[in-house]
């Protein structure tokens, strides 16, 4: 039940050679051949695969848990989400079709130490990670992933699940604007249902949405503004019951502030805030807030809610 976005990786490369010295006619008193006329140009050095390893951590403070395909999973307490993992990255030739090929492994956790119904320990939910993804000519990048989610205090059963992903990176085209498009299948292979009241595996949604962003650094402020916005769809028996095949649509606002007062020796760190607002479409989804305890039964539940949410991260 987890959404996460990987750190963008830079890399940085200088060389220099001292000068040749000046032989010119200023400095012997006589004209010199031009050797580079009748020499045919060297060819330029072959762009080798270069491979590297990077990593990437962020804490978040909320006041809900709500998963993006809108589950809401507490509503009571604050709830703290901690996201870690490696990267190895094989960047190939840019002239390549495929200029990149990077690996993923990583954990996700929540921490809901205020809620006391269902997850008396505090540690609400484990998930961990595992995938690839590669970048296809410059701008489109195409993933899958293996995420398996886990309850410590037994709420559910292991989740088995698998994520494709396809984005296009559109920030050459509109800056210091882009909309970032993306599109996800969410695969639920086995275990208990991601929604608490659908089919036990077997089943998937499908995650349509875009990351508009801007990056207000020309204009002299130190902030990236993006606006996560998706909605979900997908065949009624994800959500069981006859609610339809919409799940939900979210949009939101989050401000982050690169911290650039540490070192980059350090990584490169940041700040964000944000407040994300969830619409419950799928009736069903408001069934499983009944039966988990985030509503009461007989009512409308939380059928609008926002998720408001600080926090601080960083990756090298």
């Amino acid at each position: 039940m987890i959404a996460a976005a990987l750190p963008a990786r830079a890399f940085a490369q200088a060389a220099s050679a001292p000068p040749p010295p000046d032989t010119s006619q200023a400095q012997t008193g006589k004209v010199q051949p031009d050797l580079t006329a009748q020499a045919p140009a060297a060819p330029p050095p072959p762009v080798e695969q270069s491979v590297s390893i990077h990593g990437f951590a962020d804490v978040s403070l909320k006041n809900f848990y709500a998963t993006p395909r809108g589950l809401l999973v507490t509503d009571k307490g604050e709830t703290i989400q901690l996201l870690d993992g490696l990267v190895l990255d094989l960047a190939q030739p840019p002239s390549n079709p495929i200029s990149d090929v990077s690996f993923v492994l990583g954990t996700w956790s929540d921490f809901n130490p205020g809620y006391a119904s269902v997850n008396h320990n505090g540690v609400n939910e484990f998930d961990w990670f595992a995938g690839m993804s590669t970048v296809i000519g410059k701008y489109t990048k195409a993933g899958f992933q293996y995420v398996e989610f886990d309850s410590p205090q037994r709420a559910f059963h292991v989740e088995h699940n698998v994520e494709f992903s396809l984005s296009f990176d559109d920030s050459a085209f509109l800056k210091p604007i882009s909309i970032q498009p993306y599109v996800k299948l969410f695969f639920a292979a086995a275990g208990s249902s991601t929604v608490v009241t659908g089919a036990k595996g077997k089943t998937f949604d499908v995650e349509i949405g875009a990351v508009p962003k801007l990056d207000l650094h020309p204009y002299g402020a130190p902030l990236i503004l993006t606006v996560p916005s998706w909605v979900t769809v997908g065949p009624q028996d994800y959500w069981g019951g006859d609610g339809g095949n919409f799940g939900v649509v979210s949009t939101g606002l989050k401000l982050t502030y690169p911290l650039t007062f540490i070192p980059s020796a350090w990584g490169g760190w940041y700040a964000d805030t944000g407040i994300q607002y969830y619409h419950i479409i799928n009736s069903q989804l408001i069934l499983a807030q009944e039966l988990i305890g985030t509503a009461q039964f007989g009512t409308n539940a939380h059928r609008n809610f926002g998720i408001w949410s600080v926090g601080f991260g960083m990756s090298f």
